[in-house]
């Protein structure tokens, strides 16, 4: 249902089934809400007020329609494609955002590490480059182990770790990385050692006012889930939170949300990635449930110039996302569906299947070919383990092999 509008009109960016919750949420809170995305059957678009078909990388278009609509914010949720556009659209409105040299910086793995080599800050030995030709002196420059990145995707696409160097391995890992990559950009850098958290923070006036320091679950490269609490000791967190204040400070990012990566050994933290936006893999729902905190809502009351209102910041419990997917491709035959996976994991709160029985499913090779995902509670890591266990049996997927 529609809240009642209170005059402010916010324009968010994507309306997939990742931005759906904080477009709900928008429009409970009383905001006029236009979604923007270029797929005009996306769910979120059944929600806000109104919707523009448009390119949520398409700075022109989204620039002409939010001058045309007034709007009094803009934001988005869960992907990093469209943060230059909200960036540069605020900007130039004048309106709350990270500034557009901030975003770029941060939608940009080359140019983020540059950023921090540049300011002083711990950053993973790297290179950028566009062909592989380019690359072969810097190869042998490095420390191995090695990952290749596209500069500017996310969710685990086209990633790979060498441990050794094979010129061979190392062609084809550059040329895998380079065909995820929009602006022609790979970036390889060393492989650290470490453990690897996720999260949230919010920040107000140049400070972060909340955080929530996931545990990162993969397998392989491949990110399947958080939960919380997290796998790191009181100490380790505080460096986080310094290590991102500091990152933030230089890069003059003062006011909104911020999902970050991060490595983390007893001598060093190395941000890997951040962005000015709230995390996907339902970071938010897990954070709310686990903390008390929205963090979709505290982004929103951000992005229209509200000063954000913090309660319940103290963990309640334990609780978890899990993502799932197919090591191969095919056509979804079977799932099982909401009842009978609950009925054997009762811990589940919140089950998002994306795909039916007879669509197409590509290997779980990144995060964009997921199946769906289940929300959990579970008191710590261990059982996180178990219970995803579990739910994978209970899913009971079944795919048939080369019927895409």
């Amino acid at each position: 249902m529609m809240g009642v509008v209170n005059g402010k009109h916010l324009m968010i960016l994507g309306a997939g089934p990742f931005q759906l919750p904080a477009i709900r949420r928008a429009v409970v809170l009383g905001y006029r809400v236009t979604t923007v995305d270029y797929l005009p059957d996306n769910v979120g678009h059944r929600y806000s007020h109104r919707s523009v078909d448009c390119s949520t990388a398409d700075v022109e278009g989204v620039y002409q329609a939010a001058r045309d609509l007034k709007i009094d914010g803009i934001c988005t949720f869960s992907s990093d494609v469209a943060v230059p556009t909200v960036a540069a659209v605020a900007e130039r409105l004048g309106l709350p955002g990270a500034g557009l040299t901030a975003a770029q910086i941060m939608a940009d793995k080359g140019r983020f590490r540059a950023f921090l080599k540049q300011s002083g800050l711990d950053h993973p030995c790297f290179f950028v480059a566009q062909g592989y030709e380019q690359a072969v002196e810097a190869l042998a420059r490095l420390q191995w182990p090695v990952i290749f990145k596209p500069v500017d995707t996310s969710g685990s696409r086209g990633m790979t770790v060498l441990h050794a160097l094979n010129k061979t391995e190392a062609r084809r890992a550059f040329a895998y990385a380079l065909a995820f990559s929009r602006s022609g950009q790979v970036c390889v850098e060393e492989f650290i050692d470490a453990v690897e958290v996720g999260g949230d923070a919010i920040l107000s006036q140049g400070r972060i006012v909340f955080i929530a320091i996931t545990h990162k679950h993969l397998s392989g490269l491949v990110v399947t889930g958080h939960s919380l609490p997290c796998n790191i000791a009181e100490e380790g967190q505080e460096r986080i939170s310094t290590a991102l204040d500091q990152t933030c400070a230089a890069l003059g990012y003062r006011d909104g949300p911020l999902n970050f990566d991060v490595m983390v050994t007893p001598e060093r933290v190395v941000i890997l990635e951040m962005s000015p936006r709230n995390g996907g893999n339902g970071i938010p729902a897990v954070i709310e449930r686990a903390c008390g905190v929205n963090v979709e809502e505290l982004a929103l009351r951000i992005a229209v110039g509200e000063m954000p209102v913090l309660a319940g910041e103290a963990m309640r419990r334990g609780t978890g996302s899990f993502v799932f997917g197919s090591p191969h491709g095919g056509l979804l035959k079977a799932i099982a569906d909401e009842v009978s996976v609950r009925r054997l994991v009762p811990e589940i709160f919140h089950f998002h299947p994306f795909l039916q029985p007879g669509d197409s499913v590509q290997p779980f090779t990144h995060n964009g070919n997921l199946i769906g995902y289940v929300l959990l509670d579970c008191s710590d890591a261990a059982e996180y383990e178990r219970l995803t266990r579990v739910i994978t049996s209970a899913l009971a997927i079944e795919i048939e092999e080369g019927a895409a």
